[in-house]
């Protein structure tokens, strides 16, 4: 047999393997987004419980192959497809203020739930992931936080269930924040600045600022993008800390020994500015926006699919405590920012 036969063959038998875990990964993404529309639930999170739901059933080792495929490389194309929702000129609407503002909340969310988690008895890689869940932009942060740590089963844990703890505190905070925003005073402006400065994740921003007006609505999505555009630089500095601490591993590094930015966090930065110099077409922004949710929510369903419904008897109480510590952190800060600039 010649070596191209033979490496068809392998080719073929690697293919074979993948193959059901693949089919179930595209079926997870697809029933969770189906799912979410009818139920008006978040996406990531029915992803983690029809996920875990797969795992109970004992196919892993089936799977595994093609689950790993959308759980590492499928899941970091999916954050830096990220990259082009972030439209230059509309973050210029909020001006300076925003920038200043986003940032930070971003990093003092960071520097809190990295101190919080600490405190209360974390490893250091799994509070980093915690903290970005909270601090920037909930389930997709997270999970490109854990990109940036060490592959292991504990950080993988972690990471599923705090895509379901943010989902359920970003919930709260939509239905919870409007009415405060009105105790406190807060104009239809500030409300929205407040909104994208504070909840964890997109919808749930949206969904508070539209309960409130449209305008309130559009800011609240220009205050969230502000939040995003951070994501890039934090999980760069997340492997540098984490490299600088003993966790982040061994690898290829710049300075020092600490590792080079990663290849997704690069192409995010790429694609945004090429969003923000007009080099991406309108209609492939959209393409790449819907590639990106569908590979978010295989990965989120591949991750959980491996972990299974277990997983959710090993979550730590102090991971709950510091979710909600550095959620109550981050509103209290973006509503002082928001008083102060807007």
């Amino acid at each position: 047999m010649t070596a191209a036969a033979l490496r068809f063959d392998a080719l073929k038998t690697s293919a074979g393997r993948a193959g059901p875990g693949l089919v179930a990964g595209v079926l997870l993404a697809v029933l969770a987004k189906l799912l979410s529309q009818s139920l008006h639930a978040p996406a990531p999170l029915i992803a983690v419980v029809l996920g875990m739901m797969l795992g109970a059933l004992g196919l892993q080792s089936q799977l595994s192959a093609g689950l790993d495929i959308f759980a590492k490389p499928g899941l970091r194309l999916g954050v830096a497809m990220m990259g082009a929702q972030i439209s230059w000129a509309e973050f210029a609407a909020l001006g300076g203020p925003a920038i200043l503002a986003s940032g930070v909340v971003v990093l003092g969310g960071l520097a809190i739930g990295a101190a919080a988690g600490v405190a209360l008895g974390l490893p250091f890689a799994e509070a980093l992931i915690a903290a970005a869940a909270c601090s920037i932009c909930g389930a997709s942060a997270a999970l490109a936080a854990s990109q940036a740590a060490p592959a292991s089963p504990a950080n993988q844990r972690t990471t599923a269930l705090v895509i379901v703890g943010v989902n359920l505190l970003s919930t709260v905070a939509m239905l919870a924040y409007p009415p405060l925003a009105h105790a406190l005073g807060l104009t239809a402006h500030q409300s929205g600045v407040f909104f994208g400065l504070s909840i964890h994740d997109v919808a749930q921003v949206a969904g508070a600022g539209a309960s409130v007006s449209p305008e309130t609505a559009s800011t609240a999505a220009l205050a969230k993008l502000a939040r995003i555009v951070w994501l890039g630089p934090a999980v760069v500095l997340i492997g540098v800390v984490l490299t600088r601490s003993g966790e982040g591993g061994a690898g290829r590094g710049f300075l020092s020994g600490l590792k080079a930015p990663p290849l997704f966090v690069l192409g995010f930065a790429a694609l945004a500015a090429a969003r923000g110099l007009n080099l991406i077409p309108p209609a492939l922004v959209s393409v790449l926006m819907t590639c990106s949710s569908f590979l978010l929510l295989a990965g989120v369903g591949a991750i959980s699919a491996k972990l299974g419904p277990k997983a959710l008897l090993e979550v730590k109480p102090r991971l709950a405590v510091m979710l909600g510590t550095v959620t109550a952190a981050v509103a209290v800060l973006a509503y002082a920012l928001t008083t102060i600039f807007f």
